[in-house]
């Protein structure tokens, strides 16, 4: 009993126990992902590895560009691409300086949101509930497994939300507002360059402040998220480049590239679309505005975090589902900072809402707090894959998948080709393990393929061709499992040898296809693709098939 007590006194217990669950959770998945990668810590995806060969070079040569060889707008993240390249710089290029990051930003994603869920007093059950919720829901192991940006961007999306609410709600004396207003225009200005989703957030606090009549307040924070974007977009179109990076050009701009179409397109069928496909964003949405709409009802008044919290919530829903991306891009990891985000407001919703509720005895309140934790629990089983947060099976085969497809391939690119010129479609891993001058005909690393769209609307085989030839490619190594790739290799690359394994996650087969320039390079290329590849072919169960003449 005195135990309990004590437990129960000490105030920063739940953030213990998320703690140690996340640690947990972390700790097995490594464990598993490396007994499937031979021991080496694979990121799952292979865009992790555009940021870090991004911060390779930044660090290294002074370019930022996925090689050294020119300036290339690849990264969505400019704030994570700066970070890790600053830690390079300062701690030599390792491969685990993303995992590490990510761990550290977890944490510090935990404090920030028990700091608040504390301040908004929560009782400390729902403060339990929602960081245990919050380590699932995202999930925080499968993103560090990722080795990407998200953890970062949420972190800064619940710091700006509760600056901003609080700069909403409460005037302070001047100088707690001139210090309240400092630091709300440092989070915006981090937020906004940690990925160009945090604009949303940032856009709908500074329409809250000018509803306030906050006037100048709007105009800082919103003048602070924007410089570091414009200062880059600037630079980057002084290099050639376009405003924003090309990924973002690719994603959200189609075929049909340019600066007004991607800010000034209309609402349509693909918003529909990817709600359709994602009901969860569906149910928050529509969670968000009936939260918003009962505490208005209950509180007579608009200006409190229990109604401003869901009602960013549900807009930051609708602003991302139409400027993010089309739905052929769609991936878990774009909108899982909505989900988590989701989980905090619940929380702070939650606890407003309890409190004006007249308190009773110990007994009651532990009662209400048993209550205010079940409906996090049911929120999170409704719009999360729990089972995957706390084992992140998918990730952990992703690794696997990475490992065979990209790593094993820069490796391939090390060995036999490390200063040629190689052709591709999906940049990363090869760009970070070697130095080999990478030609990205998809475009995310050079801009001539976006150039290409932009002037004719299309791009095809012979545009490959006339764009490459210049650098004069030595081989090409392609992903012929996207649709979108074998009718832009052009005829007269020959192939020489095909990759097929088996897909860990869904149907169908991973095809990793083989190009060489002439006979004579294709003979060398067989050679080499057979003694690699050849050895590994009982450790992963592929089929390896070689055309020493092309085919």
């Amino acid at each position: 009993m005195k135990t309990g007590a004590t437990f129960r006194r000490f105030r920063q217990w739940p953030l213990l126990l998320a703690l140690v669950a996340f640690t947990i959770c972390l700790s097995f998945a490594v464990h598993s992902s490396l007994s499937r990668t031979d021991g080496h810590f694979i990121y799952a995806l292979d865009d992790a590895y555009i940021h870090m060969a991004m911060a390779k070079n930044l660090a290294r040569h002074g370019v930022w560009g996925c090689t050294p060889f020119h300036f290339s707008s690849s990264s969505s993240s400019l704030l994570w691409t700066l970070g890790l390249g600053i830690v390079y710089f300062l701690f030599g290029v390792k491969e685990i300086a993303p995992l590490v990051l990510n761990v550290l930003l977890a944490v510090l994603t935990l404090l920030v949101s028990d700091h608040y869920l504390e301040k908004f007093k929560a009782p400390p059950v729902l403060r339990a509930a929602a960081l245990l919720a919050m380590v699932v829901a995202f999930p925080l192991p499968g993103m560090v497994l990722l080795g990407m940006e998200h953890i970062l961007h949420l972190l800064l999306t619940i710091w700006f939300a509760c600056a901003a609410v609080e700069a909403l709600m409460d005037a302070g004396s001047a100088a707690a507002a001139r210090r309240q207003t400092l630091w709300l225009c440092i989070a915006a200005a981090l937020l906004a360059s940690s990925r160009y989703e945090g604009f949303f957030l940032v856009g709908l606090a500074c329409l809250g402040l000018l509803a306030r009549r906050h006037w100048l307040r709007a105009i800082l924070v919103g003048s602070a998220a924007f410089a570091p974007t414009f200062v880059f977009g600037v630079y980057s179109l002084a290099q050639g480049a376009f405003f924003f990076p090309n990924s973002l050009m690719v994603q959200a701009g189609d075929d049909k590239l340019s600066l007004l179409s991607v800010i000034f397109k209309l609402p349509g069928r693909k918003d529909l679309l990817v709600l359709g496909r994602n009901r969860e964003l569906l149910a928050l949405l529509l969670l968000g505005l009936l939260a918003a709409g009962v505490l208005w009802a209950r509180k007579r008044s608009f200006w409190s975090r229990g109604v401003w919290l869901p009602l960013l919530l549900s807009l930051m829903i609708l602003l991302h589902i139409h400027y993010a991306f089309s739905p052929m891009f769609w991936v878990y990891r774009y909108a899982a900072y909505l989900v988590e985000f989701a989980v905090f407001a619940a929380a702070a919703v939650m606890a407003d809402w309890s409190g004006s509720i007249p308190a009773g005895g110990e007994r009651r309140s532990t009662g209400r707090g048993l209550l205010l934790a079940a409906g996090i629990a049911a929120l999170t089983l409704g719009i999360a894959d729990v089972g995957n947060g706390v084992y992140p099976a998918k990730e952990i085969r992703k690794t696997t998948q990475t490992y065979f497809e990209h790593y094993a391939a820069a490796k391939f690119l090390a060995r036999h080709y490390p200063a040629a010129t190689v052709a591709i479609n999906d940049l990363g891993a090869v760009t970070f393990f070697t130095e080999a001058r990478i030609l990205d005909i998809f475009g995310l690393g050079d801009i001539e393929p976006l150039r290409i769209k932009r002037k004719s609307g299309g791009y095809t085989k012979a545009d490959v061709l006339s764009w490459t030839a210049r650098y004069r490619p030595e081989i090409g190594i392609f992903q012929l499992a996207w649709a979108w790739v074998q009718p832009r290799i052009p005829d007269e690359w020959i192939k020489t040898a095909e990759l097929a394994m088996p897909r860990s996650s869904k149907s169908g087969f991973i095809r990793i296809g083989f190009y060489a320039m002439d006979a004579r390079s294709a003979r060398r290329l067989a050679r080499h693709v057979k003694s690699y590849y050849g050895p590994k072919r009982s450790r992963f169960g592929y089929r390896l098939t070689v055309f020493p003449t092309g085919s």
